[in-house]
């Protein structure tokens, strides 16, 4: 990464940073562990020292303090949790971000080390205002205006992914994709193309460590690319891709070590790719009666997870069957009983998975008989609203086997 920076350091090129490999995953632990009473940052803190003692020590002396204030601040949060064996969301999102904080001075002293300076910016500080729906907040549009002005005169910004301020100056985190989404922001924002480094060669016809045989995807238009998001793809993101495609931004997908290949999203292209969501269950409410009786419930049910909405769903003649997360079943109950006024029948499946097909060229049928050889159980079998993924309801222990057997079946045919 700082090699690249090196190199197009005469462009004048806004940094988005995420946190190193595992580290958000452990704060987001050692948050939980602290609610219990106790927690342990020793290895937070072991991979941000040993990247720092790789520095000469003129500049390891100069950003050394800059780590340990952000190190002993995550402590005194944690430690405040722990008394008060209390983690809001609010309080969630303060300690989540530390990866991405260390981050920008890790990589600015490395910077330093080739004779750069690179200006660690956070949130509000590079114009990245958010509303307060902590854990998946979206940045406001004002933010447009305000990253202009904050980025405009700050030669190389470092600025930290995933997280923004709301109005009253609160850290809340934008969900899945986040730094690629602060990116696209900035960069449509300031009309110029995003390059988004990973650790694989670009956007790929599946996930290649379920499916060997992947082909990578030269081209891509924005629509395909914000369904493969919407439906689990941990390359792309549904959020990333809205800023760049009302904007006509183009993103290049590329892998670090090979810029020389990757994926172009614009306005064009045409391709077909297969994601997939683990976690999931199918709900099937019945005997509700009227069909506006319906229509409400899935009113209730947008109106109550319109920052993660539900993934797919079938009206029938009394009822409604709904494919969302697992997790939600409690909730679909309320909502239902609540509308109708009696006991709806109610009826869960959990323990599946959403096996997506993106791209228009393909039919029910199909997907139906190709898993059907394969001695594979579908649950339900749906075309989208967008009617360019079709969806695949699939035991979970059947996920990656529905994976190969439509990739290998479909797409390379």
């Amino acid at each position: 990464m700082i090699d690249i920076i090196k190199a197009t350091e005469h462009l004048q090129p806004k940094v988005v940073l995420s946190a190193f490999k595992g580290i958000t995953d452990q704060l987001l632990s050692q948050a939980y562990s602290a609610k219990n009473g106790s927690f342990n940052i020793g290895k937070i803190e072991a991979k941000h020292q040993e990247l720092l003692a790789e520095l000469p020590d003129p500049i390891r002396s100069q950003f050394q303090p800059k780590i340990e204030k952000l190190l002993k601040e995550l402590r005194d949060t944690l430690t405040g949790v722990s008394y008060l064996e209390e983690l809001t969301p609010a309080i969630l999102d303060r300690i989540v971000v530390y990866g991405e904080k260390l981050a920008t001075h890790i990589a600015a002293g490395y910077l330093a080390e080739g004779g750069l300076k690179g200006v660690p910016l956070w949130g509000s500080e590079a114009g990245i205002l958010t509303n307060s729906n902590f854990g998946n907040a979206s940045i406001s549009e004002q933010s447009r205006q305000l990253v202009r002005e904050k980025l405009s005169s700050v030669h190389l910004p470092l600025i930290a992914g995933y997280f923004g301020n709301d109005i009253a100056g609160r850290i809340a985190t934008l969900g899945r994709g986040s730094t690629d989404y602060i990116a696209t922001f900035i960069a449509a924002a300031l009309g110029c193309k995003t390059i988004l480094f990973k650790d694989v060669d670009g956007v790929m016809t599946a996930d290649p460590k379920v499916v060997p045989n992947a082909k990578l995807i030269s081209n891509m238009d924005y629509s395909t690319a914000i369904e493969l998001g919407r439906y689990g793809s941990k390359v792309v993101f549904e959020k990333a891709i809205v800023p760049a495609m009302k904007a006509n931004i183009p993103i290049e997908v590329k892998r670090f070590e090979n810029e020389n290949q990757g994926t172009l999203i614009s306005g064009t292209g045409s391709a077909v790719a297969i994601s997939c969501m683990r976690g999931m269950s199918l709900m099937n409410l019945s005997g509700i009666g009227a069909l506006d009786q319906v229509g409400l419930i899935l009113t209730g049910l947008c109106a109550a997870f319109v920052d993660d909405p539900i993934v797919a769903a079938t009206v029938f003649r009394d009822g409604v069957s709904l494919v969302t997360s697992e997790t939600r079943a409690d909730k679909v109950y309320e909502i239902a009983v609540t509308v109708t006024g009696k006991d709806t029948r109610f009826e869960v499946r959990k323990a599946l998975s959403i096996v997506a097909l993106v791209g228009e060229r393909f039919e029910i049928s199909q997907v139906h008989e190709t898993l059907r050889k394969a001695n594979i159980e579908t649950l339900s079998v749906m075309k989208t609203s967008t009617k360019r993924t079709i969806c695949a309801v699939v035991n979970q222990a059947e996920t990656e086997a529905s994976m190969r057997s439509l990739h290998d079946g479909l797409l390379l045919n």
